[in-house]
């Protein structure tokens, strides 16, 4: 199986073996500001990890799919794009895409069904927090892509329960005020962290200092995992997920699976969720991995 995903920063291929095992792993940087580059980047990435590769494809894009064609991309120039016919052109081989969000979930669901003992777990919501985000959602072991193919995209839903200065500003990518995306990425913990400092620190970095004793730091991962219970507080009132799963530069940051369930008494409608939150081990393998399956 060949899996491959684009992202901002680059283009990963992975080839599984029929047991689900990786074989082998490369990557190439995505082109910043260039369609065909971007294919051509693909190209000879396919070329270079499988030469003799020719069963099909499953790729995964940050961005909505209908009708064959993609948006709402951070990855901008991919926006209007028959990205699938382009690639199966490029490649001569059978293209499947799908969300980054919805290959997270898949493959985080099969992973998750051994440790069930029964089967699937019955639902698991997916949720990718780092520099872009993005989600989905499993039923029973199979991805629920909606009418719009864009279930699970929690990350343009407006933050829940904003205290006042949370309504100031935001204002995010997709053209919208607000977003949970600019609260809870990357970027927005990185935010919050230089407005009272004014000093830059990355995501990582700020989750170091808040580990050694940095007040300032520690106030503003106390101040995410508030934002990220009224995330996942929204997600168990509408959905009622069995699991919801974490992965990406933030949301695999350990500390929060013990402090966002704390949050959600106040926030949910029943008073003991039963939801299980769990962090995945590694969110680039699982996009990778389940961009895999869409070739089975």
């Amino acid at each position: 199986m060949l899996g491959l995903t684009i992202d901002v920063k680059q283009v990963s291929a992975a080839i599984l073996s029929d047991g689900g095992d990786f074989v082998c792993v490369d990557n190439a940087p995505t082109p910043p500001d260039s369609y065909r580059d971007c294919l051509l980047a693909i190209q000879q990435l396919v070329t270079k990890i499988a030469p003799d590769h020719t069963s099909p494809i499953g790729v995964a894009i940050p961005a909505n799919l209908r009708d064959d064609m993609v948006s709402a991309s951070s990855l901008g120039y991919l926006n209007g794009k028959p990205l699938a016919r382009d690639l199966q052109a490029s490649l001569g081989r059978e293209v499947r895409l799908q969300n980054s969000g919805h290959c997270f979930t898949q493959y985080e669901a099969q992973h998750l069904a051994p440790l069930n003992g029964s089967g699937p777990v019955p639902s698991v919501f997916g949720m990718v927090i780092d520099t872009a985000c993005h989600g989905g959602l499993s039923i029973n072991g199979q991805i629920v892509t909606g009418s719009n193919g864009i279930t699970g995209n929690w990350a343009h839903m407006p933050l829940p329960s904003p205290v006042p200065y949370e309504l100031d500003g935001q204002e995010c990518w997709c053209g919208r005020t607000g977003c949970l995306e600019t609260f809870l990425s990357a970027a927005g913990l990185e935010d919050d962290y230089y407005k009272i400092t004014e000093t830059r620190l990355s995501a990582l970095d700020i989750a170091a200092a808040a580990a050694n004793n940095d007040i300032v730091a520690e106030s503003a991962l106390q101040v995410l995992e508030d934002r990220i219970g009224r995330a996942t507080a929204a997600i168990i009132n509408l959905i009622d997920p069995d699991v919801i799963v974490l992965g990406g530069m933030v949301g695999a940051l350990p500390r929060l699976v013990d402090n966002v369930p704390r949050k959600w008494p106040g926030y949910v409608i029943s008073k003991k969720p039963a939801t299980r939150l769990q962090s995945t081990i590694d969110s680039t393998q699982s996009i990778l991995g389940g961009a895999a399956l869409l070739a089975v």
